[in-house]
């Protein structure tokens, strides 16, 4: 049995990392958890207009946080590919060294107007344990946001060993898909018999339609924050 502490942060995010490196860099540093999660695009900002160059260099700022912290963290950033702009989630250990990275495969038709789907499902492992990393509309395939086929991301995690699945996100305000998100976090985790780590992005219009929290492998809040608000929601996990 592994006992892990995790912890959300439901913050908001500005246009650019000027203003979002130094509010990730100070979560980091002050945390007290042994992983750490952040919304989608958190580094960045959720746009395509963001410096190849000193997005990379907020990556080793990052990395040396986490090493000086001893803390794991998920970061949302965009990244670039021979041209191309991704949607990802960076994951960096508690010695500052990538253990890889997750890029959103199924972004919204309003995302693939300026970035591109990833192409591969990853697990990764550290602290005893198996985990996955998804990204927004990777986890829900919400109607509305485009035509795109299912492919039961959480399933399969589950399928290829996740016991967690940290979920990046920046949902919005619309309360009409606050049942749908609701219900799918609660059914997949149950699925797949894993916890989900859902990490929001805070709004400053109102409130989320979905909080920040923790799902337990049996489809039930474990934690959650309110949806108004930045908060930081933390949980000791006991993963098997």
């Amino acid at each position: 049995m592994a006992r892990v502490r995790v912890s959300s942060v439901q913050m908001t995010v500005a246009p650019t990392k000027n203003d979002n490196l130094p509010r990730i860099l100070d979560f980091i540093q002050n945390s007290n958890c042994d992983f750490i999660v952040f919304p989608e695009m958190s580094l960045t900002g959720y746009n395509n207009d963001f410096s190849d160059t000193r997005t990379r260099e907020a990556w080793r700022q990052i990395a040396a946080a986490c090493r000086t912290s001893y803390v794991s963290a998920i970061i949302g950033t965009g990244v670039r590919h021979d041209g191309h702009t991704h949607i990802q989630s960076r994951v960096y250990s508690d010695a500052g060294n990538l253990l890889g990275a997750q890029e959103k495969l199924v972004p919204t038709e309003d995302d693939r107007a300026w970035c591109r789907p990833g192409e591969e499902l990853h697990t990764f492992q550290h602290h005893d344990i198996t985990f996955g990393c998804l990204i927004g509309n990777d986890l829900w395939v919400a109607p509305g946001h485009g035509p795109y086929p299912d492919p039961r991301l959480t399933f399969r995690l589950s399928q290829n060993g996740a016991q967690v699945i940290f979920h990046s996100a920046c949902t919005g305000t619309d309360p009409d898909y606050t049942a749908y998100y609701e219900a799918n976090l609660k059914l997949r985790a149950r699925e797949g018999g894993c916890y989900i780590v859902l990490a929001n992005t805070a709004s400053e219009d109102g409130a989320l339609n979905i909080p920040s929290g923790v799902i337990s492998p049996m489809g039930e809040w474990i934690a959650h924050a309110p949806t108004t608000g930045e908060h930081i929601v933390s949980h000791d996990l006991e993963v098997e």
